[in-house]
């Protein structure tokens, strides 16, 4: 058991701005969860099940299962109210390794690939405004934007943190405008008589358990990001109070807009269009609206997708500092820029793992290692409210969850752990699994110095201090 104490003594955490509010918090968690997913994925998920209603539903208990997930981590959040989510819970309760292995995997080195998938779908709407067919873009000239867009969220996060809080919600408001205008269009069609798509309901659902596994992992990307709003309890004003509030309350709003705007897009669009169009709200805004329509929800969702890369570039560098905060990770990655205080190190360790992804990968494929790996700390998580229960009885706890929930969680998380490998991809899925456990040794070699390499230590010192005087952080 792990103390439950801080790992250090001095945790550059408590240098952070506490900026955020209960509406700045929930328009944070709106606007990291809601980007490219619905937008993108409904067609794949759709594809997958072949039934409107099957897809309505598995997009229904998707945002039930994030409800629960929010839940348990209201109470491991306001117990342990520092930035780093699963990081730090998972140090804290079970000690440095199990929390080495998240942050190494999840974070380290797929931290990027969840900022590439927003970056890519930024470029796929981007391109719908000038081409049918995205797919036609010059390979190098879409990189090239994508990375570009990419480039100055960096320096705006790292240089302008207060401006970017701001703007996510101006950037939040742009996905109520794109989901209200598809919502309303879907019931004006409903109530004009349109019942003739929606009406299939379940005939003709999939049963296969290999597609209904990656129809998911589809839904399961698309709601994460209930529980970063925990990754930056450092920056959340009294946070013990108001994580519960900025939980409830935006996985509440992210559930409804999401069902309102599946079952909108079902009720317009015919069973083949959904499963052939990658930019879904686009033809749903030219067979509504026209023309303009659809520049209009192409616009709409570009806006949408921006902020959604703002606030995963923030939750990813802080995953990544916390990391160093907690010792799991150099410590050049736990400074913070004296000028900004923004983790300066992380961010741009974040950005340039981005580009290597935004590079090698497409949006399918990243989607489909991007969900599953992140479960079975999930899992641990969950444990670890029985855990704490039984250990630390009488820790203070702002917030109680009924225990069924975590019971129910873990349950969920070892699904969706192993649903990846009964699909053709499964390969791909036990290579993440290798290199997750690649991080064992790696833990024993560094953190632990097995092998007595002295020269680690005399590595880290420099270039911490390589960092802190070129970049002027502390």
């Amino acid at each position: 058991m792990a103390d439950i104490e801080e790992p250090e003594k001095r945790d550059s955490r408590e240098k952070m701005k506490r900026n955020i509010t209960v509406f700045r918090g929930i328009a944070f968690v709106v606007g990291t969860v809601m980007g490219t997913g619905i937008f993108i994925t409904p067609n794949s998920i759709t594809q997958r099940v072949n039934a409107p209603a099957t897809s309505i539903l598995v997009w229904l208990t998707g945002g039930v299962m994030a409800a629960i997930g929010g839940l348990v981590f209201c109470e491991l959040g306001t117990m342990i109210p520092v930035s780093g989510a699963e990081v730090a819970y998972i140090r804290r309760i079970f000690g440095r390794q199990p929390a080495f292995l998240s942050v190494w995997l999840i974070h380290f080195l797929l931290g990027g690939m969840r900022l590439a998938i927003g970056a890519l779908g930024f470029a796929q709407y981007f391109w719908s405004l000038f081409y049918e067919d995205p797919s036609q873009v010059n390979w190098w000239l879409d990189k090239a934007v994508t990375l570009t867009v990419s480039y100055l969220i960096v320096v705006l996060v790292t240089c302008k943190p207060t401006l970017i809080l701001k703007s996510i919600v101006l950037f939040t408001a742009a996905k109520f405008t794109a989901t209200f205008l598809i919502i309303g269009a879907g019931l004006y069609y409903l109530c004009k008589g349109h019942t003739e798509n929606i009406g299939v309901g379940f005939q003709n659902t999939n049963t296969d358990p290999k597609d209904w596994g990656d129809a998911w992992n589809g839904v399961i990307w698309s709601y994460m990001g209930w529980e970063e709003i925990c990754c930056v309890a450092s920056e959340i004003q009294n946070p013990q109070k108001n994580i519960p509030i900025i939980v409830l309350g935006s996985i509440s709003i992210i559930t409804g807009l999401y069902l309102m705007t599946v079952i909108s897009f079902h009720i317009v669009l015919p069973l083949e269009e959904m499963v052939e169009s990658s930019a879904v709200a686009s033809k749903f805004g030219e067979i509504t609206m026209g023309e303009s329509g659809k520049v209009l929800l192409a616009l709409a969702v570009v806006v949408s997708t921006l902020g959604n890369l703002q606030c995963s570039f923030i939750t990813n560098s802080r995953y990544i500092h916390s990391g160093a905060a907690e010792g799991l990770l150099p410590s050049c990655f736990g400074l913070v820029s004296k000028k900004f205080h923004t983790p300066l190190v992380s961010i741009l360790y974040c950005c340039l793992v981005t580009t290597v992804f935004i590079l090698i990968g497409g949006i399918d494929n990243l989607i489909g290692s991007a969900s599953f790996t992140r479960f079975p700390f999930f899992v641990l998580c969950s444990a670890g409210v029985f855990v704490m229960r039984r250990s630390h009885p009488d820790l203070h706890r702002p917030y109680r969850v009924p225990l069924i929930f975590p019971a129910l969680f873990i349950c969920f998380g070892l699904f969706v752990f192993i649903t990846p490998f009964l699909n053709e991809s499964w390969l791909v899925s036990l290579v993440w699994v290798v290199v997750l456990l690649l991080g064992v040794p790696i833990y024993h070699i560094t953190l632990g110095n097995v092998l007595n390499l002295q020269f680690l230590a005399k590595l880290n010192s420099s270039s911490t201090a390589l960092f802190v005087r070129l970049f002027q952080c502390e």
